[in-house]
C-alpha cells in the first residue's frame, strides 16, 4: 500500500478496509461495529433501515411454498400476513448452518481456498481485502437464522456472531446479512452479487422491516452497547476506528515517483492520465494494491507503493 512506517502500515490497511466497505457495516449510535463478512453479497443490518445440496433441495423446496406471498412485488397482502408466511427460523437448516460456519472459519483465518469453495465469485479485490484485513482475531459463537429467499433453494441468512480484535479481551455482537443460493448442481453458494442484484436488493431490504428480524437487530445492538459499557478499552478501540474511518474516506497523498492514472486497478487497464513526482491526488478509497482517487471528475486507479 502507501509508503509509511511498518508499525502504521496494518492500522491504516485496516482502516482503508473499514472505510471501503461502510455501506456494509452495522452502525450502533453512530459508532462503527466490525463485521466480518463484508465482501460476498453480506449486507449490515441497522436499525436506522427500518424506515427505509439435496437435504437441503428437499426442504426448501416444501419450506419455500408460498415465497410470493412476502414478496415485495406482491403488494395486495398485509406486512403482517408476509411476516407469518416467512418467519425468521434459528438453524433450522443444517447444510446452510455449515455453510456460513465455514464460511466465518475460513475468513477468521485469512483462508481465501476455503471462501472460494463457499461463495459464487472471488475476484482479485474481494481476494486482497481478506488477506490484509487486520485486527480481527477471529469469530465465535455463531447462530445461523433464515427467511425464505425470492426463489426455492434461496435463503436470506442472519449471521449472527461475536468478532474478537487482537489485545482486546471482550468479545464484539454483530449481525450480517447473507444471500444463500442452491446451485443447479446442488450446492449451496453464498451469493457473491447480492448488492448488485436489484431485485434481491430490494427483497432483503423489505425484509429488513418485519418485525422478527428488527427484534434480532435491536437485541444484537442492546449487547453491543453492553459490552462496550463494560469495556471501556473495546469502546474507545470501536469509536477511535469509527472516527479515523470517517476521515480516511479522502486524503491527499502524493507521488513518490512518476506515476500513470488507470480506468480501473489492473496494470492492464487503460491510462487515463498521469501524475508527476510530487503531485498531489486525493484518495477516494482503496482496492487491493491499488488507490482510487479523483482525476478530472472521474475516478481512477494509482499503484498504492507510488503514493505515501
Amino acid at each position: 500500500m502507501c509508503s509509511i512506517h511498518k508499525e502504521d502500515k496494518n492500522l491504516d490497511n485496516f482502516r482503508e478496509w473499514l472505510s471501503d466497505n461502510l455501506r456494509y457495516i452495522l452502525l450502533g449510535a453512530g459508532v462503527l461495529v466490525i463485521i466480518a463478512g463484508l465482501f460476498f453479497g453480506v449486507r449490515a443490518c441497522s436499525s436506522a433501515m427500518k424506515g427505509d445440496a439435496a437435504e437441503v433441495v428437499d426442504e426448501s423446496t416444501e419450506n419455500n411454498k408460498g415465497n410470493d406471498p412476502s414478496s415485495p412485488e406482491n403488494s395486495g397482502e398485509s406486512d403482517e400476513k408476509n411476516e407469518n408466511a416467512n418467519p425468521i427460523e434459528k438453524n433450522k437448516y443444517p447444510k446452510v448452518n455449515a455453510l456460513i460456519q465455514k464460511y466465518y472459519d475460513a475468513l477468521g483465518n485469512k483462508d481465501v481456498d476455503t471462501i472460494r469453495t463457499v461463495v459464487d465469485e472471488l475476484d482479485p479485490t474481494e481476494e486482497a481485502k481478506v488477506t490484509n484485513a487486520k485486527y480481527i482475531d477471529g469469530y465465535e459463537n455463531l447462530e445461523v437464522y433464515t427467511k425464505k429467499g425470492i426463489d426455492s433453494g434461496e435463503y436470506v441468512v442472519y449471521a449472527q456472531y461475536d468478532y474478537v480484535c487482537t489485545g482486546i479481551d471482550t468479545p464484539v455482537p454483530a449481525l450480517s446479512q447473507l444471500y444463500v443460493k442452491t446451485e443447479s448442481e446442488g450446492a449451496l453458494k453464498i451469493y457473491s452479487k447480492a448488492e448488485e442484484d436489484e431485485k434481491v436488493q430490494k427483497y432483503m431490504d423489505s425484509l429488513l422491516k418485519d418485525e422478527d428480524v428488527e427484534k434480532l437487530v435491536d437485541q444484537v445492538q442492546s449487547d453491543y452497547t453492553k459490552v462496550q459499557e463494560e469495556d471501556e478499552e473495546l469502546k474507545e478501540f470501536l469509536e477511535g476506528l469509527g472516527e479515523e474511518s470517517q476521515s480516511a474516506d479522502e486524503e491527499t497523498m502524493t507521488a513518490v515517483e512518476d506515476a500513470n492514472i488507470r480506468a480501473e486497478a489492473s496494470s492492464d487497464s487503460e491510462v487515463i492520465g498521469g501524475v508527476e513526482a510530487g503531485g498531489k491526488v486525493t484518495r477516494l478509497s482503496t482496492e487491493g494494491d491499488w488507490v482510487q482517487i479523483e482525476y478530472e471528475g472521474q475516478t481512477g486507479y494509482i499503484y498504492g507503493e507510488l503514493l505515501e
